[in-house]
């Protein structure tokens, strides 16, 4: 069961959430203490009395108040649990799966296909997923097979339900710029298909080291580009070349060159990406992208996950230790504002929790409560397969994304065919959701969960999630979040109005 969570701002407010109303509640100390009191099974009758006689009551640390008062709030405690404020929820039922006919659905409208055209790559990043840091298979330079890839897109449209869409075709390293050559042979290959009407989007995400090199033909093909790159100069001493000198004045030369010479490409199909580390923050990094080239990056913080143990401590004292958290300071938040993770925290917590988020008119008739635990939810925040998008390897293995391991692959491609059998993906993922829903079942988070159980350790025999929310931590997550609401309601005002606007505006 999900039980009511009573928490206190950094302004001293208390709280209830109550979840069987998914509903909050300003409360008096006093009313949180007779709910703590029956918790415990005391005796709230048998204090009253001895408060009557007394004609006071003092409640350790917060003060002392009279018989009135005290048979006041009792009342007020009375009435909100009359009104099921402190009956607990049942939790979710995350006994859901899903059938070889979603996965063939999945397929018939995927919407990316990702392909990792090489293993090379031209830096040496020093927190680089295949660095020594990290439980990883060592990387060669292994480079795909055309055919293999050409036989991928055309299986994928063969299956395809959505024939006018548009199908993103993404390419990935390494770096995706070392093997040009076959980008562009795939490129010509799918503008010369014949009869075909999807419609193509080229991406790529690249470390901008041959950007300069290779723009003229991004530009004529319309690639979106997403360049990594951590900052300033200072943020990005952990982006060498593989003779350990710093790349960053040689991406920085390429960018400057790009806007320069392709201002309209550069301001609509170059992005960024930053990873925060403890030589930058959210914001040193958002004050030299809009000073500097006017955009606004997609920051993310160091990967923590696969960290292998040997050289855990290693990792943290190197990347971690000394980090500056601003991840809640109000400036950047206020600049990058649903960019900004602890910016889309809030707006998340508030949209799920609330009570007050509506889809539309017909949610507001017939609130998600009372019908959310009759349906079967699947554990996780995992997509299913094919329901986003694929990844194909150097090796030819299919993969439900490009960011977990190779161990689980859900099929392969081969120049004379693509195998990918739906009854097997079926019994690896329902298997895989049967392990961690034990696990998701304790958590007062399951409801909003952001977790893939791919990063769990699910192929072992007891997974694991940093994610994890007990009670107590729940309730200091609702602390945080509503702290924020209560020290700046003008900037809630301002997240509400850019995150729950209407749709189409």
């Amino acid at each position: 069961m999900i039980r009511p969570v009573i928490f206190a701002t950094e302004k001293g407010n208390r709280y209830l959430y109550s979840p069987s109303r998914n509903q909050f509640s300003l409360t008096h100390p006093l009313v949180n203490h007779f709910y703590s009191l029956e918790q415990d099974a005391a005796g709230i009758r048998a204090l009253l009395k001895e408060a009557r006689k007394r004609g006071m009551y003092t409640l350790e640390g917060i003060g002392t108040f009279s018989y009135g008062e005290l048979l006041t709030r009792y009342r007020k405690y009375s009435f909100l649990k009359k009104q099921g404020f402190f009956k607990p929820r049942k939790r979710l039922n995350l006994e859901g799966g899903i059938s070889p006919a979603d996965i063939e659905d999945n397929i018939g409208r995927i919407k990316q296909l990702i392909f990792e055209v090489t293993e090379d790559c031209n830096l040496s990043c020093a927190y680089c997923t295949y660095s020594k840091y990290y439980v990883n298979k060592a990387r060669a330079s292994r480079e795909p097979n055309l055919e293999e890839i050409r036989k991928t897109i055309t299986w994928f449209l063969e299956r395809r339900k959505l024939a006018d869409s548009r199908l993103t075709i993404s390419f990935y390293g390494g770096e995706p710029l070392k093997n040009m050559k076959l980008i562009s042979e795939v490129v010509s290959a799918l503008e010369s298909l014949p009869g075909n009407r999807t419609r193509f989007k080229f991406t790529m995400t690249s470390n901008g080291v041959y950007l300069k090199k290779y723009i003229a033909y991004l530009v004529e093909h319309d690639f979106e580009v997403g360049i990594s790159l951590d900052g300033d100069s200072e943020g990005n001493t952990y982006r060498l070349l593989k003779n350990n000198r710093p790349s960053y004045p040689i991406v920085i030369r390429n960018l400057d060159y790009v806007q320069e010479h392709y201002p309209e490409f550069f301001e609509k199909n170059i992005n960024f990406m930053s990873v925060m580390h403890n030589r930058n923050n959210y914001g040193t990094v958002e004050q030299f992208f809009r000073e500097k080239y006017n955009k606004v990056p997609l920051m993310s913080d160091i990967n923590t996950v696969g960290i292998s143990d040997e050289y855990k401590s290693e990792f943290y004292k190197t990347f971690i230790e000394h980090k500056k958290d601003d991840r809640y300071e109000r400036t950047p938040m206020e600049q990058l504002m649903l960019k900004h993770p602890g910016v889309k925290e809030v707006a998340a917590m508030f949209e799920v929790y609330s009570g007050m988020v509506f889809k539309n008119h017909y949610y507001m008739l017939q609130p998600r409560q009372n019908t959310r635990f009759r349906k079967k939810y699947i554990p996780t925040a995992t997509c299913t397969p094919f329901s986003m998008r694929a990844f194909m390897t150097t090796e030819g293995k299919i993969l439900p994304c490009e960011h977990i391991g190779r161990e689980f692959e859900i099929g392969w491609a081969d120049k004379e065919n693509v195998h990918v059998d739906n009854r097997e993906i079926t019994g690896m993922f329902n298997r895989y959701y049967k392990k961690i829903k034990t696990f998701c079942d304790k958590c007062y988070f399951a409801d909003n969960c952001k977790e893939c159980m791919f990063n769990t350790g699910i192929e072992n025999e007891r997974p694991s999630c940093d994610f994890f929310m007990s009670q107590r931590k729940f309730g200091e997550y609702l602390s945080r979040h509503f702290s924020t609401i209560e020290n700046d309601y003008p900037f809630f005002l301002n997240i509400a109005k850019h995150a729950f606007r209407k749709e189409g505006s």
